[in-house]
Formats: structure tokens, C-alpha cells, sequence
């Protein structure tokens, strides 16, 4: 078990360094009405001395072993000077606001607004091309949170996936010499942040950019392209695009998803072994469903003290439905004018709105269920956590120290409940 660690914590670096930031910056925003805000000229000496430190250390024999743990401090060290220099200032600052951006979006929303000329499903395209849900009904969006399956009409990894896999389909023309690579890669990424800027950079499109980056850079360099050190460099990332954004509730939800969808996807889409391929394809989108759920449901419980119970039954009905629509859209969003093609695209596109969202209207009143409270504080969302990955790392490894170890995280989660510490 020891051995299998060393070679877990090994393959994962990023992961280490990421989390060691993450902390670093969870200390500082903790400690900050007592200590206040470090001078930029002084951070960055400080940075500096730490790397001279970190340097001497690796090349001496004289340390002894506590200073092992240094590197590991050096790191958090980093994560709390993250958090101090971009109190008032981002490192990196997404201009999605700047000229040629507004071009291309208003550009992108005439098209819509000459094609949709019904309110409804002008609405509904503009919100689920670029996240605009102030245009749609109350009713509507309330149909679709009761359901859980707000995250369709979000800009998210969902939608990303989609764009970012219709990109590099409609680049696979170009050849396969080092020279055309790196211009498919650059198009590519271009392509990628000007469609993460035309929609306003939230933190879920944020994140799915830079997790398409990584894998796109990953794939040219032929590094692993979905692995926890991707993930985790994707942490780092948005950490020096703002320090603030990773207290953003849809964030956290986003990287969530991506994580319940690294661990749990594949062993729960080989629960069911299935040989017809429409039931495959049904139980693999079920267990995509079940597996964003599983790490997600706490941070729900936790700020909003109630979940849908029909979530897993909307998302496996209706997210393939919303992804045939995405298809659609960016077909008509890239179709010339002339000849009324796109208008002919946008009528049956408005038939589809309709039936679509009229069928989760009928089934949020069909299946409306009470909402009920639940109450998880910050201990149980650790717990939670805990016993979800302790519980995986039983079974995929067949730990038996592992009962232990829950047994032991559960005693001592019952202390802190038992005590109110």
C-alpha cells in the first residue's frame, strides 16, 4: 500500500502542487483580517528567496530529514502569495470586452435575431450558445432547476465538449507534419478563448477552456490528455487567473463534475456489462449522470440545503435532447444566408425549443415532488468526501487498512457532531 502511494503521489505531481497552493490560499483568505496584505515588491522577493531556499535545500546533504517537508511548505507558501497579489489585481485577465469581441458576438446575436423570430426560442438558443439566461421565463427556468438540469442552459464543460469536439473534427484536414500541428493547435486554441470570451468567461466556461487547453497542449507534446495531473493543473490555472473565482459556487460545481466523472464513470459504466449498442449508449449516458452526481450532490446540500430527486432521471432524458439542439445550433451559426437556409434550419430548430421544453414542463408538473431541507455543515461535507474516496480507494485496490481508516474518520466525525467543535 505504501509502495502504491509513492507511485500514485509519483504519477500525479501537479496534483501535489495544486493542492499544496489551494491550501496556501485557503490559509491566507482564513488569516487576512489578522495579518492584512503583502506589498507586490516584497511578494515577489519573497517568491524568489523561497526558490534560492528550495534550491540549497535539494542540494545539500546536511538537511536533515524535516526539511524534507519543505518544498511542500514552499508551495503553500506560493498559494498565499497568490491570494495577496491578486487581492486588487488578476494575473491574467480575460478581455472579453474589447472591441472586436463585441463585434463578433452582436454579429453572432443578429444572426439569431433575424433567423428566431419567436421570443421563446430566441431566448432559449442565445441562452444555451452564450449563457444569456436573462431572456428566459421564470417558469421555464424553474422547471429546469426542479428537474436538475439547470447546468443545460449554463455554459459548462457539457457545451464545451461539444464546440471543442466539432473544432478539431473540422480540423482533422490539415496534415499531420510538425509545422501544420502547431497551426492546428494554435487555430484551435485561438478558436477555443475567443468562444470562452463571446460568452462572457464565467468560471465554468473558464475552466472548461483551460481543461480543453491542457488537453489539446497535452496531445501535441503527447502527454497523458485526462489525467488527475490535467485536472489539477487546470486548479493552478484558474488559481492565477483570479484567486477569487475558486470561491465561485459553479466552479466548484463544475470541477466537481470533472472529478466524480474521472473516478466513478468507467467502473460504473462497466457495472453493467451490454452488448446492444442503443443500451449501451443509454447506460453509459445514465452512469455519466450518476458519476457528476455523486461529487456534486454535497456542494448542493451544502449552499443550498436541497437537492432535485429527479436529477439523475432529467439529466438522462434530457441532456442528450440538449446536445442534438447545441449540434443544430452550431450548424445553423455556421450556414450562409442566402437561399433561406438558415431559416429554414431555425423553423424546425423552434419546433424542437418547443417540444423540448414543453416536455420538461409537463414532467416538472407530472413528477413535482415537496423540496426538502437538508442540513450539512462543513464537517459533513468533509465526511462525505471522505468516505466517498475512501470508499473507492477499498474497493478498486482492496485495501483492508482502508475499513480502518473509515472507521476511524467516522469516529471522529462523530466526535465533532457530538461536540458541535
Amino acid at each position: 500500500m505504501q509502495n502504491s502511494s509513492k507511485i500514485w503521489r509519483a504519477s500525479n505531481p501537479l496534483f501535489l502542487v495544486s493542492a499544496y497552493m489551494l491550501l496556501g490560499l485557503i490559509l491566507y483568505h482564513a488569516s487576512k483580517p489578522y495579518i492584512g496584505m503583502m506589498q507586490q515588491p516584497l511578494l515577489l522577493w519573497t517568491v524568489i528567496g523561497s526558490l534560492f531556499v528550495v534550491y540549497l535545500s535539494a542540494q545539500s546533504n546536511f538537511f536533515p530529514s524535516i526539511f524534507q517537508l519543505l518544498p511542500a511548505l514552499v508551495l503553500v507558501f506560493w498559494g498565499a502569495c497568490i491570494g495577496s497579489f491578486s487581492a486588487n489585481t488578476y494575473l491574467f485577465s480575460v478581455l472579453y470586452n474589447s472591441d472586436w469581441i463585441n463585434q463578433v458576438r452582436q454579429l453572432l446575436l443578429y444572426k439569431l435575431d433575424d433567423s428566431f423570430r419567436h421570443p421563446v426560442s430566441n431566448a432559449f438558443a442565445k441562452t444555451l450558445l452564450f449563457g444569456t439566461k436573462s431572456q428566459m421565463s421564470e417558469q421555464l427556468t424553474n422547471a429546469y432547476q426542479a428537474l436538475g438540469i439547470l447546468h443545460i442552459i449554463a455554459i459548462s464543460g457539457m457545451h464545451l465538449d461539444i464546440v471543442f469536439g466539432l473544432l478539431e473534427k473540422g480540423t482533422n484536414w490539415i496534415p499531420l507534419a510538425f509545422w501544420f500541428r502547431l497551426f492546428k493547435l494554435i487555430l484551435l486554441l485561438f478558436l477555443a478563448w475567443t468562444y470562452t470570451c463571446i460568452a462572457h468567461a464565467g468560471p465554468s466556461i473558464v475552466r472548461a477552456s483551460l481543461f480543453f487547453s491542457l488537453i489539446v497542449l497535452g496531445r501535441f507534446f503527447k502527454f497523458n490528455l485526462f489525467s488527475f495531473n490535467t485536472i489539477s493543473a487546470g486548479i493552478v490555472l484558474v488559481l492565477l487567473y483570479n484567486s477569487h473565482i475558486i470561491s465561485s459556487i459553479g466552479l466548484q460545481l463544475s470541477y466537481a463534475a470533472v472529478i466524480g466523472i474521472y473516478f466513478f464513470y468507467k467502473p460504473l459504466s462497466l457495472l453493467v456489462p451490454l452488448d446492444n449498442i442503443l443500451l449501451k449508449i443509454l447506460w453509459n449516458n445514465l452512469a455519466l449522470s450518476i458519476a457528476a452526481q455523486l461529487t456534486t450532490l454535497p456542494i448542493l446540500l451544502y449552499y443550498f440545503h436541497n437537492n432535485s430527486s429527479l436529477s439523475i432521471i432529467g439529466n438522462f432524458l434530457f441532456v442528450p435532447a440538449s446536445n442534438i439542439l447545441l449540434y443544430g445550433l452550431i450548424l445553423f451559426m455556421v450556414m450562409p444566408t442566402f437561399f433561406g437556409i438558415t431559416q429554414t434550419i431555425a423553423h424546425w430548430m423552434h419546433l424542437y425549443i418547443e417540444t423540448m421544453n414543453g416536455m420538461i414542463q409537463y414532467l416538472h408538473l407530472l413528477l413535482q415532488i415537496g423540496e426538502r431541507s437538508y442540513s450539512m455543515g462543513l464537517a459533513g461535507l468533509i465526511y462525505y468526501y471522505f468516505c466517498l474516496f475512501a470508499g473507492y480507494y477499498w474497493v478498486q485496490y482492496k485495501a483492508p487498512n482502508t475499513v480502518l481508516v473509515l472507521l476511524t474518520g467516522t469516529c471522529l466525525y462523530s466526535l465533532v457532531k457530538l461536540f458541535s467543535i
